[in-house]
């Protein structure tokens, strides 16, 4: 008996010498995160940015992810998000935009136990708490008054041959929605504040993926005197970048650095002719709130904006912004800017104006 005895201590003691003496705990299960996207990833704009926030947060947090998408189908998006909450596989849905906004906004009242983000749109608290779900948003209409202040100024340029001394300026929107009516009213809005006399030109895609219509619109807005065209129609957006190269033009790109993009992907001459992006940091955002959600420290039951002041928002302002962007613009720029974040200007927003709110800013644009 002794000697069996003997033989189990050292047995256990072997065992305790190859574990590190203590034994390993099961490792936690993976947490699980699901995103709904309501277009198509690969399209080089929104939907890919908001995928680089989620997959870096994946590989920085361990997490694993998984991807929907949903290919700009409306009649997708009610069951998807049933799907998706019911399953009970998912620690959380990242779902976004105004698109998905209603149909994610059920699947939160009705699955109380699933925890949701909503990226780019805002929750009404009001009507309902949410204790399950936190919305965040983007302050575009603070980056699109920056950029109205610099094309308002830089449409009345001289020596610029792609500057036509007329101050018309333009704007393509994919569909028309709350967001890219604020996009537009702090477009307009900071536009008006450098020159009251320069025309806003706007008209809508109806979708964020016909390039082909895009480019018509933004034809149809050189043709009728404006030298810069804000692109924010998604994927869309690469027919008003083509349509600026076909007219001499200049546009504008919204959510990445869209130059910079162009030129690593070798085609310098259309980068030779956005000058500058609006650019949208949601993939830091989104990241943020994976971090605080892998943490434990996320806070549901809220909606947070970031604007200008919490790098929610700018304007790229990289070598293309220096080369065509007179200083004193860039200046100009720059003082709007801090008037934001100080609190000195406060930028219109669409979020929440009623439809006679919103024409009258469409009808300001045109006077």
């Amino acid at each position: 008996m002794k000697k069996s005895a003997i033989i189990i201590s050292m047995f256990l003691v072997l065992i305790l010498l190859v574990t590190g003496c203590s034994p390993k705990p099961v490792d936690q299960e993976k947490k699980k995160i699901v995103v709904i996207i309501n277009t198509n990833l690969g399209d080089k704009a929104f939907s890919d940015l908001v995928w680089s926030g989620v997959t870096r947060a994946a590989e920085d947090f361990g997490v694993e992810v998984k991807a929907i998408e949903l290919g700009g189908d409306p009649t997708r998006q009610e069951p998807t998000l049933t799907e998706v909450s019911e399953s009970g596989e998912w620690d959380l849905v990242i779902s976004g935009t105004f698109n998905l906004l209603q149909a994610t906004a059920a699947a939160a009242r009705n699955y109380p136990d699933q925890k949701f983000v909503l990226y780019d749109v805002a929750l009404d608290f009001t009507q309902h708490n949410y204790p399950n779900a936190v919305s965040i948003l983007s302050k575009q209409n603070e980056g699109s008054y920056l950029a109205g202040v610099m094309a308002a100024k830089l449409t009345q340029v001289t020596g610029d041959d792609k500057i036509n001394g007329q101050k018309v300026i333009g704007f393509v929107g994919g569909g028309e929605n709350t967001a890219i009516n604020d996009f537009l009213i702090g477009y307009i809005a900071g536009a008006k504040s450098v020159d009251p006399e320069v025309k806003v030109l706007f008209s809508y895609v109806g979708n964020f993926t016909d390039s082909a219509k895009a480019k018509e619109l933004a034809l149809a807005q050189y043709d009728q005197g404006a030298d810069i065209v804000y692109a924010v129609a998604g994927s869309a957006s690469y027919g008003v970048y083509e349509a600026s190269v076909l007219a001499k033009r200049y546009s504008i790109g919204v959510d990445q650095d869209r130059a910079l993009q162009f030129e690593a992907e070798g085609n310098v001459t259309q980068a030779n002719h956005i000058v500058t992006s609006v650019v949208k940091h949601l993939d830091v955002l989104i990241y943020n709130k994976i971090k605080e959600f892998v943490e434990g420290t996320i806070q549901y039951g809220v909606h947070q904006g970031a604007g200008i002041a919490l790098n929610g928002m700018g304007l790229a302002k990289n070598k293309f912004y220096e080369q065509f962007v007179p200083a004193d613009i860039r200046a100009a720029v720059d003082a709007a800017e801090q008037k934001i974040i100080s609190g000195e200007v406060v930028v219109p927003t669409a979020i929440g104006l009623s439809t006679e709110a919103v024409n009258e800013w469409k009808r300001k644009a045109s006077e």
